[in-house]
Parts: structure tokens; sequence; C-alpha cells
């Protein structure tokens, strides 16, 4: 008896808190959901965000691994930050910890005129511990564009773009430079949907390594998002789910 009165108090804290979760941001409208997110879910975006704000982001990926970045835009046109992953934070297994990063970016045109919205930047490329090479995540410059578009009432942009790995030193060749695609459709001021392609080569034998990643992003409460990101690529053949949680506010 008293388990099926556990079991019927864990369903309605359960039902209480979706509830909570999904009528809260009823209560804020002055933020578009992934208005300010710096990425889409792996590929960068173009924004650069205002001087002063800090931007935390923590996502648990596959494996039980956490990887978190804090970023501080030093002016409305670059940003510098720093990134950390640990895999196997949860769980019974040793943990692995990788060597931290760094994350920058720096807007070089900021889309007026006949040419694009372009930053170029540096950070880790893609999340999750299938995405690693030899236990590391990679890293390294890249390049991206962007271009807005309407749909459903609403302002949308488009990103695309180009990366060069430089960490681990060993996957630093021409060859591994791969191309990304991607946008994030706002639906409301407190859900979008995002959806990209990354790790596109124009070698055509290695066209089963590319990802195909979409998300739901929602404004929980005033500066924090929660994001459920879904990421499939030919060559592991099964879907992999992370969750990510951003915060922002103003140093």
């Amino acid at each position: 008896m008293d388990v099926c009165v556990g079991c019927r108090l864990k369903r309605m804290f359960f039902i209480f808190l979706m509830m909570f979760i999904l009528l809260i941001p009823l209560m804020y409208q002055n933020i578009e959901a992934g208005e300010n997110d710096l990425n889409l879910i792996d590929i960068p975006k173009t924004y650069t965000s205002y001087r002063g704000d800090m931007h935390f982001d923590f996502t648990m990926y596959d494996g039980g691994g956490v990887v978190g970045s804090a970023i501080l835009s030093i002016s409305d046109f670059a940003f510098l930050g720093i990134y950390f992953d640990i895999g196997n934070i949860i769980g019974s297994q040793a943990l692995e910890w990788d060597q931290p990063g760094v994350i920058a970016r720096f807007l070089i045109s900021d889309g007026v005129g006949t040419i694009p919205r372009i930053a170029i930047g540096y950070s880790y490329f893609m999340k999750g511990g299938v995405s690693k090479i030899n236990g590391v995540l990679v890293n390294g410059l890249y390049t991206v564009a962007s271009q807005q578009y309407f749909l459903f009432g609403n302002q949308q942009t488009v990103f695309y773009g180009l990366r060069y790995p430089i960490i681990p030193l060993d996957y630093s060749r021409p060859e591994n430079t791969s191309l990304f695609i991607g946008t994030d459709i706002i639906l409301s001021p407190q859900f979008s949907i995002k959806g990209e392609i990354e790790n596109f080569y124009l070698n055509q034998k290695r066209w089963n390594e590319v990802y195909y990643n979409f998300a739901f992003s929602v404004n929980i409460v005033d500066m924090i998002s929660l994001s459920l990101e879904f990421k499939y690529s030919p060559q592991i053949d099964r879907f992999i789910r992370l969750l990510s949680i951003g915060y922002i506010t103003q140093f």
C-alpha cells in the first residue's frame, strides 16, 4: 500500500514539475527564445552579445559527461571565454578529465549592406563522447556567416560556415576541414526549434560522418534557457540525447 502511495506521489510531483516548467515562461515576454544563444546546438552563430554580458552554459551528454563554458563579452563585437569537459561525471566509471580550452569570437562584418554578417572564432566543435578524437574534444578555428529570412511571422536566421581543427594536433590537417549549416526558428517568445547539419566533408567517402542535429529550446525564466537536443549520424546509427542549460547575466 505504501509503495502505491509513493508511486502516486512521484507521479503527482512529476506532473506538477512539468506544469511548472511549461507555465512559468508565460510570465516572461521580453526575450525571444534562442535570441541570446551564442551557438545553435554545436555550430556557432554570428552573435557576439553586448559588452559586459556573461554567458554560462552546461550540457550533459551521453555517457554521463558534462561540458561547460563561461564567456564574457568584452565589447559588442567580441567575447572571450573558457570551457571544460569531464567525461563519466555521472555513473561509476572513472572520471575522464579533458584539458580546458579557450573560446573566442570576433565580429568582422555587421551585415549592413551587401556583405552578410560574418564572424571568426575559436572553440570546441561538437559536444558528446562520440565526437571526441582519442578522448579529446576537437577544437579549432571557424568562420561563420548569417542571413535573415521571415517565417511564421518572425525574423529567422540561417548560419553557415566552415571549421579547421587545431586540437588534437595529429588531427589538424586540411582534409579534416568541415562545413556546417543551421537555423534557429522562433515560434514564440518562449519556444524555438533548432536544426543543423555539421561535420560535412567534401570527400564523398566521409559523408557518413555527417551529423544531423535538432533541438527544442525553452525560456524557463528570464535569462535562463533549457534545450533538449538530439544528434544523429549514419556513422553511429543511433540518436544521442543531450540536455543544455544556459544562463545570462551582466558583469
